[in-house]
């Protein structure tokens, strides 16, 4: 189906097929009419898996190699540095493919690269001077899926459990408990610092953590609903003061069912209205994708990656309900908005072709960077209200 997609969009037969409200096909795909596809950037044949903005700059992850972009142009990005892993061949056994940091963990400072297949290994770099990054150590075993900074990239919490200090970054020391030891969900597949000291667990239940006082034992002070599903990434607007906590699952079933059932994973609103004294987190709302013709911005069949949400981010002025992104697969790039009750409803979208889309990031109040699996990363303007 994506030949055939690419095919048609190259021949210009998708014209005739774009419905009312939707901005027709460009050089990228096909999008809402308040989306405009304004460029892409090729990324190390493409494999690209996730990234980070800190200030002017985009940290960006393959399993190949990972690169740094001055993004003070934000419509223009300019790399100033590529990282290949093939240059640590010599001490990660001759394998120049790392699998896989799609949660960039970095200050700006620093930078780590949590490997988890085909071997447990945690990387640290320098990153102080952007265009030469250098890796300060590489220590096996200490590697998950995710790993992610807390406290300014002082610890680090791995998707798993693992706790790492990191206040010596060029000896990393792995604590003997983890952050889900004695708690109601041990381990899941990220974790997320959403206020400093404070954690959001992407597991089922999702809980959240105080790490304030002593981030090698966490304290458990509120958990979500149970939702049975696998819960992929988390965010808390405003630093835990929004009325609502967000998460996305996954339901990624490459080479089998490709087309979405009323499971798929999708994007989810939890209240957290006086959660300091339920110690409780509410589930308000779930969308999920749905097939449909292409051009409706949905397409027939999600191959190869199946049907599901990604990673995902609030808009910059997210205030008790606004503007979400997220990365869905082959659903491409999904806007979403949330009320002021916490109900959800789909603002717009960007399907690529060919493409299958890891996560979309807010660079501006305008701009979106879309990492895709399969075409390095787009650069997209949002052009409808907020």
């Amino acid at each position: 189906m994506k030949r055939l997609f690419a095919a048609l969009l190259s021949l210009g037969l998708l014209v005739g097929l774009a419905p009312t409200g939707s901005a027709g096909p460009s050089a990228g795909g096909l999008s809402s009419d308040n989306i405009e596809y304004l460029s892409s950037v090729p990324f190390e044949q493409s494999t690209t898996t996730g990234a980070r903005v800190i200030g002017k700059y985009l940290y960006v992850t393959s399993w190949k190699s990972w690169s740094i972009y001055d993004i003070s142009d934000p419509e223009n990005p300019q790399m100033l540095s590529v990282t290949p892993f093939a240059q640590d061949s010599a001490t990660n056994q001759g394998d120049p493919a790392r699998f896989e940091n799609e949660d960039v963990a970095t200050n700006g400072k620093i930078l780590v690269f949590s490997e988890e297949l085909p071997r447990s290994m945690l990387y640290v770099y320098d990153v102080e001077d952007k265009t030469n990054p250098v890796l300060l150590s590489m220590t096996p075993g200490f590697g998950q899926h995710t790993m992610s900074c807390v406290l300014d990239c002082k610890w680090l919490y791995g998707s798993d459990g693992y706790i790492i200090d990191l206040r010596n970054p060029a000896k990393p020391v792995k604590e003997k408990t983890g952050w889900g030891e004695g708690m109601p969900a041990t381990g899941g597949h990220d974790v997320n610092e959403v206020a400093p000291g404070i954690v959001l667990t992407a597991t089922d239940p999702m809980m959240v953590l105080d790490a304030r006082k002593d981030p090698a034992h966490p304290k458990l002070l509120a958990t979500a609903e149970r939702m049975n599903e696998f819960i992929h990434s988390v965010q808390w607007p405003n630093q835990t003061k929004d009325k609502f906590a967000l998460s996305t699952g996954e339901t990624w079933v490459p080479g089998t069912d490709a087309r979405c059932k009323p499971t798929s994973a999708g994007l989810t609103t939890w209240s957290t209205t006086n959660w300091k004294k339920t110690h409780t987190l509410t589930k308000v709302d779930t969308i999920r994708p749905t097939n449909g013709t292409v051009s409706d911005g949905n397409p027939p069949v999600n191959a190869p990656f199946g049907c599901s949400s990604h990673w995902f981010q609030q808009h910059p002025d997210f205030h008790n309900g606004g503007l979400v992104a997220a990365g869905y697969y082959n659903h491409g790039t999904r806007i979403y908005r949330v009320d002021s009750k916490g109900k959800i409803s789909e603002e717009g979208w960007f399907l690529p072709a060919a493409g299958g889309t890891s996560g979309a990031y807010w660079v501006t109040d305008r701009i979106i960077y879309a990492m895709d699996y399969q075409r390095g990363f787009y650069i997209l303007k949002y052009t409808g209200k907020f």
